[in-house]
């Protein structure tokens, strides 16, 4: 019995997520909600197309709203 090895494909989509994350926590930094919603737009669409292609990837950045709700 060979052990499993991961296509190309799943190797490459997992590396361009986590750049993805690292690309929302960054900024999360800033503090720009537009560059946040950029960034976790992106992460999101990554991530979908991974669970379309049978991919299951799940992202180490937190679920938060992207721009934060003000006390009224």
């Amino acid at each position: 019995m060979q052990p499993t090895r991961t296509s190309l494909f799943e190797t490459e989509m997992r590396d361009q997520v986590a750049d993805a994350e690292a690309s929302v926590l960054d900024s999360l930094g800033t503090g720009d909600p537009i560059l946040i919603e950029a960034a976790r737009g992106h992460l999101d669409g990554l991530v979908n197309l991974a669970h379309r292609n049978g991919i299951k990837i799940k992202p180490l950045v937190l679920d938060e709203p992207a721009i934060p709700l003000e006390a009224s």
